[in-house]
């Protein structure tokens, strides 16, 4: 009977089950997720090695949908697990910069994993609503005092890193414009933006195509971002009349 407990639990029949708890499902980027990690174990003995923890999200990729792993880190060390044994450890792990916003289409989710000897993974996913840090939630506050209204969002993959690609539609009849599109990275307590344009063509030029595309990038410095949103509206606006 030993013998073929191990081998249903080498296929995950009564093997052990592994259960993250989070504290919160909301979290901004730059923080972290915090919660338990529970073990509860099965009708045999099993050596678990490792349980890692990360954030991962899914990006498009042609005309299919992605995998990434954007963080992955062990959190539990290993342990013998008796059978029916409960074992709690805590856990701490940072939100990525590059993490996406839960925004619709997008999906981002605390993705758990175990190496347990002779078995298969029981792994474990929780999904996560990311909040945009401080420093971009004044960046997107401040397009949308300027009449901005955020249209959509894509996640790609570009140089082995995750971008996300925000997408906002401008207020009627101004700025001659069909709308904007901004990427926001981390840096030196700012932001660097990549800022592009899509402007609408008028004479000889819309025989051909409708719209043109200006691109720039910027760094948004950490001073003026302090100075709230309207300072930082004030440049935005500059930046998208340099490009149209």
């Amino acid at each position: 009977m030993g013998f073929l407990k191990r081998m249903m639990a080498a296929v995950g029949v009564g093997g052990a089950r592994v259960d993250a708890r989070v504290n919160s499902t909301s979290v901004r980027i730059g923080e972290a997720v915090s919660g338990v990690v529970v073990i509860q174990g099965g009708s045999v003995d099993q050596r678990i090695e490792r349980i890692n923890l990360g954030i991962a999200t899914r990006y498009r990729h042609e005309d299919s949908y992605m995998t990434h792993q954007l963080s992955k880190q062990p959190v539990v060390p290993g342990f013998d697990l008796r059978p029916g044994e409960t074992r709690e450890f805590p856990f701490s792990v940072p939100v990525p910069h590059n993490t996406p916003l839960s925004l619709p289409g997008t999906q981002v989710w605390l993705a758990t994993d175990a190496d347990i000897a002779g078995a298969a993974d029981p792994g474990d996913q929780d999904h996560l609503q990311i909040l945009p840090s401080r420093e971009q939630e004044t960046l997107i506050g401040a397009a949308q005092r300027l009449g901005f209204q955020l249209a959509s969002s894509e996640v790609e993959y570009h140089h082995g890193h995750i971008v996300q690609e925000l997408a906002f539609r401008p207020p009627y009849g101004q700025y001659r414009i069909s709308e904007i599109e901004m990427m926001m990275l981390p840096s030196g307590g700012g932001l660097d933006v990549m800022l592009e344009v899509d402007r609408r063509a008028t004479g000889m030029a819309a025989l051909f195509t409708s719209e043109f595309e200006q691109r720039g990038r910027w760094h948004l410095s950490a001073g003026t971002l302090a100075q709230g949103q309207d300072a930082v509206a004030r440049e935005l606006e500059a930046r998208i009349r340099a490009l149209m």
